[in-house]
């Protein structure tokens, strides 16, 4: 039975990938309008947010916001480790997700339907609204500015899952302040 490579091997392969990703952000991408764009993408939304989140229900709107977060990071992450999608530009080069829009641009969103829409049927149809815009429209236009690559991956397979993430989440939230109710 042949071996596969060893983990140093593996690791100087891993460590040589990284440096030549920092060595093209600090070339290629740090401070281009393109980078300008993400930092704007991972500002603007939060500005917006606060102006616009009711107080009264900070707390709850931000856990939701939270696992948003969460949920999108690790399902970008894994996309990105199977090689289902790549990002070229980059707020910082330290992780493989496109962090501005997972921390701000998502959650955001979300948390504003989440806010102003509170039966399920509102939030269902505004939501499926929302993950249309996010596969058909967001996704295009990070593609067509160069920020994303499709690899093993089509805009259809991502509306499911913005959907999946609204209502999901929901639903847990819903059942965390059930549990939280009764503790009281």
């Amino acid at each position: 039975m042949k071996e596969g490579p060893s983990y140093e091997k593996m690791f100087e392969l891993q460590r040589k990938a990284d440096q030549l990703l920092r060595e093209n952000w600090l070339e290629n991408v740090l401070f281009t309008y393109r980078w300008w764009i993400a930092l704007a993408l991972a500002v603007v939304p939060w500005l917006l947010w606060w102006k616009m989140v009711d107080r009264q229900r900070l707390f709850e709107i931000m856990t939701y916001g939270f696992m948003v977060m969460v949920v999108s990071m690790v399902f970008d992450a894994v996309g990105v480790e199977f090689d289902l999608w790549e990002y070229k530009y980059r707020l910082v080069p330290l992780l493989d997700v496109f962090i501005e829009y997972d921390i701000a641009v998502m959650p955001v969103a979300y948390m504003l339907v989440y806010q102003y829409f509170n039966n399920w049927k509102s939030f269902v149809v505004v939501n499926v609204i929302l993950a249309a815009v996010f596969a058909f429209v967001a996704e295009p236009l990070q593609v067509w500015m160069g920020y994303y690559v499709l690899i093993n991956w089509e805009y259809i397979y991502s509306f499911p899952i913005y959907l999946v993430i609204a209502v999901g989440l929901r639903w847990v939230m819903i059942k965390l302040k059930l549990a939280a109710n009764k503790a009281v």
